[in-house]
């Protein structure tokens, strides 16, 4: 049953989620139906005669192709569910994170106008388009490959992949707040780095930014393609929901990636606010030459090297932990499985 379990499993995984359950039960019954016209009396079916009947059904791809119908698409069935799944995650945290923007931007400034809300609407409306690209683009991506990487050698119920064992699979809230997070970073250093400071809000509010804006403008590209990169791989989580060698790969190329940026950006003495400590004093939050100001500028004169540090502990262990589920045994077998 083990090898009739695979196949179905690898059938519904090709087709959207809303049929897996009912075609599940169709395929076992079709399967069970086609084995006892093979067997004599209660005579147990053999391995050779699941073999042969699954030979006969066709290679899962073909199965799932005649659930589906037409096979013309840009995004198959296969992946539809979770194409959309991801384009509303992005959207959404477009929208908050625009949102979030807008409402400090608003109630920080000294002369708040209508201006602000057009800025927002049209910033919303420019990221979401990009964001619908991106996505679409990406899954687009995963289809081409897909397709591309069917065997031409002919099929054999050998070839179909095990069930993922529990300990090799992938909450679906694991990537969805990978995506959350690398779209809230995207917007932050594109629209709004300056909500990056310290903030006082008193009679007057006081905004100190901690990076300079103009500075950070020139590293954009190399944080855009980041955080494409990003959702690529959140998005294949989404898709495979197990841990693969080849994911396992890419997701440490992305940390290692991720530290490369983080060094290249973060070293460079030009991003930072050359008069940080200046403006705080100027707005009385610490004064020359007392303890808290020592304190403050001590923190401020380390945060550079200190922000690497946090970056690359955090993409080590990150690193680690793939590698150990990598080479963790379960029943006999890798917990990360072809």
């Amino acid at each position: 049953m083990d090898l009739i379990n695979r196949y179905i499993y690898a059938v519904t995984q090709k087709l959207p989620e809303s049929q897996r359950a009912d075609i599940e039960k169709e395929l076992h019954g079709l399967i069970e139906d086609m084995l006892e016209d093979r067997r004599a009396g209660s005579e147990i079916a053999s391995i050779a005669d699941e073999e042969q009947v699954l030979l006969e059904l066709g290679p899962p791809g073909e199965m799932a192709a005649r659930y589906r119908g037409s096979e013309r698409y840009l995004i198959g069935p296969g992946l539809i569910g979770s194409y959309w799944a991801v384009l509303r995650i992005v959207l959404y945290s477009v929208a908050v994170a625009l949102g979030i923007a807008y409402m400090v931007d608003f109630f920080t400034s000294s002369d708040p106008t209508g201006e602000q809300l057009l800025e927002y609407f049209v910033s919303l409306l420019s990221v979401g388009i990009h964001g619908f690209a991106w996505v679409t683009v990406i899954f687009a991506y995963i289809e081409y490959r897909g397709a591309r990487q069917v065997s031409k050698d002919p099929w054999k119920p050998s070839d179909l992949p095990a069930i993922p064992e529990p300990a090799t699979r992938i909450k679906p809230i694991e990537p969805v707040l990978g995506i959350l997070f690398s779209v809230l970073i995207f917007v932050l250093f594109t629209f709004s780095i300056d909500l990056i400071g310290v903030h006082r809000f008193h009679e007057t509010s006081i905004a100190i930014p901690v990076f300079e804006q103009a500075a950070i403008a020139k590293y954009l590209p190399l944080i855009w393609i980041l955080t494409a990169f990003s959702i690529l791989q959140d998005s294949i989580k989404l898709i495979t929901r197990k841990w693969t060698p080849q994911l396992a790969v890419v997701h440490v190329i992305f940390n290692v990636a991720s530290v490369i940026v983080a060094v290249i950006l973060f070293s460079n003495m030009t991003i930072w606010n050359p008069t940080f400590m200046d403006q705080l004093v100027q707005a009385g939050l610490v004064t020359p030459g007392d303890e808290a100001y020592e304190t403050v500028k001590s923190i401020w004169d380390r945060s550079r090297d200190g922000l690497i540090y946090i970056i690359v502990v955090i993409a080590l262990i990150d690193t680690v932990s793939v590698v150990m589920k990598w080479f963790r045994r379960k029943n006999g077998s890798t917990a990360l499985t072809k």
